[in-house]
């Protein structure tokens, strides 16, 4: 084991800096804690270079994304803690989450903007795999555009507090699995499995302690 840390590089200790940053994370998103997002500025930070060097651009230009949604997230997150502290206070715990309705008009347009974004990024990062030859198997330039989108619309239902954005993210966390594994990114994919743990754990907690707040 000490010969494996001895052998690694500036980016090899990055991506295990990113990976303990990015459990972290994902560990106060269960509990619902506003520290998740600062944790996530930082992961997001460091993952711009862990994908640039693993060749993952499409992964890589989502960390801008991912960067901009934490600031939005914190606002967000400050504007439903403030409406829900009467309520809170007043039949809630410490154990409490809370959460808001589901919003069916904003997970619609929502969606319908991922598509879009999907039929654009795909041709160009298709293109971009194409002329580096990092292509591990067939169709793979398409399969990471659709995870990366699909982490998109997760963050931005996080953002908006809805229990149902840990779907999303159980799809994207057992698509990245594999996909980091044969890559080569082998801490990467043992966090995906992690995270995939979590987000179990997150549905159950926001499903079962959830407080919703209008």
């Amino acid at each position: 084991m000490s010969e494996y840390f001895a052998s690694l590089d500036i980016y090899g200790w990055l991506e295990i800096a990113a990976m303990v940053v990015g459990f972290v994370y994902v560990v106060y998103e269960v509990r619902k804690s506003s520290l998740m997002w600062y944790f996530w500025l930082v992961s997001s930070l460091l993952n711009i270079f862990v994908y640039a060097h693993s060749h993952y651009y499409s992964m890589m230009l989502i960390q801008f994304y991912y960067i901009g949604a934490s600031i939005f997230g914190i606002a967000q997150w400050a504007k439903v803690r403030k409406s829900a502290a009467a309520q809170l206070q007043e039949g809630g715990t410490d154990k409490t989450i809370a959460i808001k309705r589901f919003n069916r008009r904003k997970a619609l347009i929502s969606s319908i903007i991922a598509v879009a974004v999907y039929f654009i990024l795909a041709p160009f990062f298709n293109s971009v795999a194409a002329r580096t030859g990092n292509i591990s198997f067939a169709g793979q330039p398409y399969f990471d555009t659709a995870v990366a989108v699909l982490s998109m619309l997760a963050t931005y239902w996080l953002s908006q507090s809805f229990r149902q954005q840990w779907y999303i993210w159980l799809v994207v966390n057992v698509a990245s699995i594999p996909i980091f594994f044969m890559g080569g990114v082998y801490w990467m994919s043992a966090l995906y499995v992690a995270y995939t743990v979590m987000c179990l754990i997150g549905m159950y907690r926001w499903k079962h302690r959830g407080v919703i707040i209008d």
